[in-house]
């Protein structure tokens, strides 16, 4: 009653105040009595917001004169259903909803044209046979204790209007239409539930309203009709048949095909005894000599209380009539349908309803689950060594909480498999063994059932595990690893038992990852230096590997063998792929600089966005212009990339390279005397599209003489070609007009950077003959052409410009 008086309430203050600022004045007698009307009038002949600030004001007083008066209706309302929670009524299917208009001016106004489409098209939930639940929950309390200790007033921070006011949402499934209407008005905090579902015995079916009645036996009826007579047959023999009838209850029942396969599999084991008298169970108990009956196993499959499973959500726990014992539901996207469990058994009928309860069908008999993961490995002794091994890395606690974790558990003999060496070093707490554990660990519940042929999953380590069936012999696999036995439930999880250790990357050595991602060629070369041991002792390292494509290109042959012949120099060459400590690809960032291995040398960093218009979307990163094509290996106290050439250290800047170079002779006299040579030796970094002498020959005499006299001529050519940022090959994309990069010039210039179809790189009109030559401060490319401004495209002649912004390149054009 008190939410539809709320609801009449708000929904009058939103009517009078939108009515009386749109309707002209004559609808004043319209309202026999309006406490808004005195609001709504001083809209009138007045500034809007002048008007909008007075008329809320007086909007919020009337508000809480009407609030006062309503909450004494509410506060009576409440202590109606202090002793209930909540309350089952049925339906008038031509009853008014609570959820709605309860009439008044809008009833008045558009009753007729709402009734039309109501008689069109009625919500089954307003139909016959729909019994409706009620739930108050009064959070004022809550509120106010929580006020009490902080020392806030929660009046003042709900704010004024806007903190009196009232919410609702609703939902529907197939079988339930639930809304939740929360109000706050002025220290009054309250949360209204209704839901609307069939009435005991009723069911929906489609295009009809309201629920239609269907016949219903007894729960034991009902069990043997859907296939579990077997089961009805064991609750008759633990003399629990009067339970069945006497309360609401859920049932789990198992088909008789599982009823068979578990009593006789026991029975060969002597491991059930199908009767215990209660006064010697009880007696056993008291003497802690308990053992499992069959009367616990059935007691185990019954739940109190009424629980459709499309009621449920995943990972939800139920508690059986057997002590407690508990039932796990989980839910399963499968290819063409929603698989679901109890338990891990597979449920294969579900919301077959009796007269006092719902039957679902599992396909095996469900074991009473009364222990923790923890007890459940502690209480087996072919896991002392894993269990050792959860203690020592402060990993048991977690199996001892409540919680939903899957275990993939190792045996003893599993451990002994290992390499005397790894074992050794996995039991003294060392070889990152927290990795290894975390990796036999899911949290989350994962039932054999729910592998069908293939599924991936994310452990606790975040690495993926591939949990496979086999199709021909139904053996289960996770990461290559057979699952000898599965499904063993406990309180907060399930254990499925695994023959073999799942030795992740992040467990191994460097060299270990090295060799498990095919990097043999530079592992061969680590060793080769006496590098191996000593990467494996290190402790937070980074390690770009070239992969074996890339030390087989002729430049890294022709280089690696020139440096054979020095083990120190290859040792130096090597230590430039090293860096610390441990650098993620989350930790990349553009021309972020790595201390390296080598003595006074780093590894930069660069990002690159390859995609047209998604120049903020990085989708490449070099180092040292090598592209990194495989991230974050990790492994035991490091992390791998993979890069797809050898990175070569820096033995200058691009001033010292160029006057070493043999191809820059005409180069280097040209910038001489330009002021250029500052930049060139400065900080950068830079990128420097250098021309050969091959390209200035290219060039008419004349021209090349204007170029080199000329140093101010010279010097603006020159800025054409030095980028103020590092670009490298790899970070230019095959991309076509209209497609294509730009990047600005020293000079001011805006050039095309592209990839042409054959792979060569473009920059401006010139053509880069060789790429990424490092520089402590930058890059060098070495280029064919000579960009130079000329006022004649067609003659050819040199024009030097006073503006360099009229400047126009001859080639390319």
């Amino acid at each position: 009653m008190s939410g539809r008086k709320i609801r009449s309430f708000e929904t009058l203050i939103l009517t009078v105040f939108v009515i009386g600022i749109v309707l002209p004045s004559s609808t004043e007698g319209f309202f026999s009595y309006n406490p808004f009307r005195r609001a709504a009038t001083l809209f009138d002949g007045h500034d809007f917001w002048s008007q909008f600030r007075q008329g809320f004001k007086q909007l919020e007083d009337a508000a809480e004169e009407e609030a006062q008066k309503l909450e004494s209706t509410i506060s009576h309302t409440g202590n109606q259903k202090k002793d209930e929670s909540s309350s089952t009524e049925l339906l008038d299917p031509m009853g008014s909803s609570d959820i709605g208009f309860s009439g008044g001016l809008l009833s008045n106004l558009f009753g007729s044209m709402g009734a039309g489409f109501a008689m069109a098209r009625q919500p089954w939930w307003k139909g016959p046979n729909v019994c409706v639940e009620r739930e108050e929950i009064d959070e004022s309390q809550h509120l106010n204790h929580t006020d009490e200790t902080s020392g806030t007033n929660g009046d003042d921070e709900e704010g004024g209007l806007f903190g009196s006011f009232q919410f609702s949402s609703c939902q529907q499934t197939d079988v339930k239409y639930t809304c939740t209407t929360k109000i706050r008005n002025h220290g009054i905090r309250k949360t209204f539930v209704v839901k609307y579902q069939c009435c005991h015995g009723f069911r929906r079916v489609e295009e009809k309203p309201g629920c239609s009645e269907v016949h219903l036996k007894s729960l034991l009826e009902t069990a043997a009709d859907v296939g579990a007579k077997d089961f009805v047959q064991l609750v008759h023999t633990s003399g629990l048949e009067e339970k069945t009838a006497a309360s609401n209850l859920t049932l789990f029942v198992p088909s008789d095909d599982a009823v068979r396969d578990f009593t006789d599999s026991l029975q060969e084991a002597n491991q059930v005894e199908f009767y215990v008298p209660p006064a010697f169970a009880r007696r056993r108990r008291e003497t802690g000599m308990e053992g499992t009956s069959m009367r616990d196993i059935v007691l185990g499959h019954m739940v109190p209380g009424l629980y459709d499973m499309s009621e449920l959500v995943n990972e939800q726990v139920l508690y059986s009539d057997n002590a407690n014992s508990s039932v796990r539901v989980n839910f399963y996207h499968a290819p063409g349908e929603r698989l679901m469990t109890a338990n891990c058994a597979r449920l294969t009928s579900v919301n077959n309803y009796a007269t006092n309860g719902i039957v679902h069908v599992v396909d095996r008999m469900i074991r009473p689950v009364t222990k923790t993961l923890a007890q459940l490995l502690a209480q087996d002794s072919q896991f002392s060594v894993f269990i050792s091994l959860l203690s020592k890395s402060g990993l048991l606690q977690t199996l001892k909480e409540p919680g939903h974790v899957t275990i993939f558990a190792p045996t003893d003999s599993a451990f002994e498999k290992l390499d005397p060496t790894v074992r050794s070093r996995l039991l003294d707490g060392e070889a990152c063994v927290g990795n290894v554990l975390r990796h036999h660990l899911i949290q989350h519940s994962v039932c054999s059932a729910a592998i069908q042929t293939r599924l991936m999953t994310v452990n606790m380590d975040g690495d993926t595990l591939s949990l496979e069936r086999r199709p021909d012999d139904g053996k289960l696999f996770v990461s290559g690893v057979q699952i000898v036995a599965k499904d063993v439930v406990g309180t907060n999880g399930i254990i499925h038992v695994i023959d073999d250790i799942i030795m992740p990357d992040s467990a191994r050595p460097v060299t270990g990852v090295l060799a498990s991602h095919n990097l043999t060629t530079f592992l061969s070369l680590l060793r080769e230096a006496g590098l191996a041991e000593s990467l494996d002792s290190m402790k937070n390292v980074t390690l770009f590997a070239p992969t074996d494509e890339a030390l087989a290109r002729p430049e890294s042959v022709s280089e690696l063998e020139k440096l054979r012949t020095d083990k120190d120099r290859l040792r130096d060459l090597l230590l430039y792929h090293t860096t610390g400590p441990e650098v993620q690809l989350c930790d990349f960032s553009n021309d972020k600089e790595l201390k390296s291995g080598l003595a006074d040398q780093s590894i930069r960093i660069n990002l690159y966005a390859t995609l047209p218009f998604f120049t903020g979307a990085v989708t490449r990163a070099t180092a040292q212009c090598a592209r990194v094509i495989n991230f974050d290996n990790r492994a035991c106290g490091g992390v791998v990339h993979e890069v797809d050439k050898l990175l070569m250290p820096p033995t200058g800047s691009i001033l010292e390279l160029i006057e070493k170079g043999d191809n820059y002779t005409l180069l280097r006299k040209i910038i001489k005397g330009t002021g250029l040579e500052d930049d060139l030796s400065g900080d950068g970094p830079f990128t420097f599209l250098a021309p050969t002498d091959s390209a200035f020959y290219k060039l008419e005499e004349e021209d090349l003489k204007t170029i080199t006299e000329d140093k101010h001529l010279a010097a603006r050519v020159l800025r054409q070609h030095l980028l103020p940022e590092a670009l490298c090959c790899t970070g230019v994309s095959a991309t076509s007009w209209p497609f294509t990069n730009r990047v600005e010039t020293l000079g001011g210039r805006s050039v095309a950077v592209r990839r042409d179809h054959e792979g060569r790189v473009h920059i401006g009109s010139a053509m880069v003959q060789d790429c990424d030559i490092p520089a402590t401060n930058g890059i060098i490319h070495s280029v064919n052409r000579v960009m130079v401004p000329h006022g004649n495209k067609h003659n050819g002649s040199l024009q030097k410009f006073g503006n360099p912004n009229v400047e126009v390149f001859l080639y390319g054009l």
